[in-house]
């Protein structure tokens, strides 16, 4: 029974197609997480603040943010699936150039690089699955690429972490560079359009010509100026703060309370990330079956408490393990709710837009949680640090009342 209900949900009209696609997007995810594992190790070598670490995060993000819409105009000119590919090689590049750099500037500029690779893949990865698969099947197809993010997620700190604890971080960001090079290689050789689905002459399918950069900007206009927006708005840059600030500092939060090898904190910091795949595979159905507003406040809500109260667990690796398994289904059970409540104001006028303008509240929230988080640490302390995240949690709760009321 339980098996039948498994291929229900992983039943998809292009399976090859989509998983390819997953796969690159655990590669993409991989790579937004590689440096939080062994930001200890950088910190110590290259004798800089945790503002500073915190600013390599937010360079990432920054341009991943900046030149996705650049990106989505070039997906339209050479093609999804070359864009695709070619922003794993330059992701792979730039972290080639963190692994060799051998001063703060370079590990900037490294991050920049990678940064402006990762943007690529969501005008492309996305509409990829979104072009291929029928309204039936979409859902689901989206479900399987959520996973996929969170399982490369999943591995930085395996892969990165393990090699830099057995070996040394550089050796291991070059290792997981040489990872996306291989699969982008790999992506272009295995991907083939789907008999039946109509595909362009620059390497891409055939899509919606709103997703077209002037049609994006037309349809901004559409969006309505309406209260409801800002509340939507400051849910998802509230919710990818939140993620964005724990996933980038957690393993040296427990580093720094577990006084241990990078070993013992990425081993924890990958099961949190293994309770994020369980509530991103499982929290959608609670969007489903309940108010999506006030599911969203109390999963929030409960966030915010999960997260505060991690200054009084028992500073040992068997308390902080079961802890931080809790802290990643919480605060990725929030996640499904951000995007559902998206989904349901979007109207077919202006539904690209909106989701393009929640996108970038994501990636601007992902952006500054780290930064903001580095400087409080370096100033106030490690103690402090995921309290303060707790605050921003609970401005979210509000965030989701306000929109309830709406």
């Amino acid at each position: 029974m339980a098996g039948d209900r498994l291929s229900v949900l992983l039943s998809v009209e292009y399976p090859r197609q989509v998983w390819l696609i997953t796969i690159a997007h655990g590669v993409n995810e991989f790579y937004s997480v590689a440096l939080p594992p062994i930001l200890p190790l950088i910190v110590a070598d290259f004798d800089i603040t945790y503002g500073q670490a915190g600013a390599l995060i937010t360079t990432f993000f920054v341009m991943y943010s900046l030149f996705q819409l650049p990106a989505g105009f070039l997906a339209d000119r050479i093609g999804q699936i070359r864009l695709l590919a070619g922003g794993m090689v330059l992701l792979s590049g730039g972290l080639l150039v963190v692994a060799m750099g051998g001063d703060f500037t370079t590990l900037l500029v490294g991050q920049a690089i990678a940064g402006i690779g990762g943007s690529t893949y969501h005008p492309s990865g996305m509409s990829l699955i979104s072009d291929l698969e029928v309204r039936a099947t979409e859902g689901r197809a989206m479900g399987i690429h959520g996973f996929g993010g969170v399982a490369g997620m999943a591995l930085s700190p395996v892969l990165i972490g393990g090699l830099a604890a057995l070996y040394d971080w550089r050796l291991a960001l070059t290792a997981g560079a040489a990872l996306g090079l291989v699969y982008a290689v790999a992506f272009l050789v295995l991907f083939s359009t789907p008999t039946g689905v109509q595909a362009t002459s620059n390497g891409g399918v055939e899509h919606d010509p709103e997703r077209d950069l002037f049609g994006r900007i037309r349809a901004s206009l559409a969006i309505p100026l309406a209260g409801w927006v800002v509340a939507l708005f400051a849910i998802n840059f509230l919710v990818s703060f939140e993620i964005g600030s724990v996933r980038t500092f957690a393993p040296t939060y427990l580093f720094t309370r577990l006084g241990d090898s990078t070993t013992v904190s990425n081993g924890i910091y990958f099961i949190m990330l293994t309770g994020a795949g369980i509530a991103s595979i499982g929290a959608g159905n609670l969007a489903d079956r309940f108010s999506r507003t006030a599911a969203g406040a109390v999963i929030f809500g409960l966030s915010a408490i999960v997260i505060g109260a991690t200054y009084l667990i028992p500073s040992n690796a068997l308390a902080m393990l079961g802890w931080f398994f809790v802290i990643g289904i919480v605060i990725y059970s929030v996640s499904p709710m951000k995007n559902a409540l998206t989904s349901s104001y979007s109207e077919e006028e202006f539904s690209g837009s909106l989701f393009g303008l929640m996108l970038t509240a994501s990636s601007t929230g992902g952006a500054l949680g780290p930064l903001i988080l580095g400087i409080s640490a370096e100033r106030y302390g490690w103690d402090l640090t995921f309290p303060a995240i707790a605050v921003a949690s609970l401005l979210g709760v509000v965030a989701f009342l306000i929109l309830r009321r709406k």
